[in-house]
């Protein structure tokens, strides 16, 4: 009985081989390839700093497509801000906005110079001048020097 049932299957399946063996060939020569399809990238949320930028390009030989997220370091930064502000820790916030040289050149020239090693006021000042001379050459002229106040003479 076991062998007829499996004689069976054997002979259903050569049947269904036998028909399902297509006698046409598909020819592709001069037909176009297919375009090259952009992925959709989202990297934007109101808790994201990043944006997604994607592309492809069809040549009619080949098509490639791909994509990347940019990570938007002046968001990243302004957000770190939010935070430290918030947790009252606002030196820390304002030395953290000071790593861009634009902050730190308005704050200069502000008259309330960043943060250093946790110096601030006229100690911080000093202690940017005695480890980077340059920048305030860079803002202020080659024939800058620190002031000498009547409080800060040694």
């Amino acid at each position: 009985m076991k062998i007829l049932y499996w004689l069976t299957i054997v002979c259903l399946l050569i049947c269904l081989i036998h028909t399902a063996h297509a006698d046409t060939t598909i020819n592709n020569r001069g037909m176009p390839v297919p375009s090259a399809m952009a992925p959709s990238i989202s990297g934007f949320s109101n808790d994201m700093c990043r944006s997604g930028v994607s592309g492809g390009a069809n040549t009619g030989v080949i098509s490639v497509s791909g994509g990347i997220t940019i990570t938007d370091e002046n968001c990243e930064r302004i957000k770190l801000f939010n935070a430290l502000n918030a947790g009252g820790l606002k030196v820390a916030a304002v030395s953290l906005l000071c790593q861009d040289d634009r902050v730190w050149n308005a704050m200069e020239m502000s008259g309330s110079p960043c943060p250093f090693m946790g110096a601030v006021g006229p100690a911080a000042k000093k202690a940017w001048f005695a480890k980077y001379p340059e920048r305030f050459k860079k803002l202020y002229g080659e024939e800058y020097s620190l002031p000498v106040s009547s409080t800060n003479k040694e």
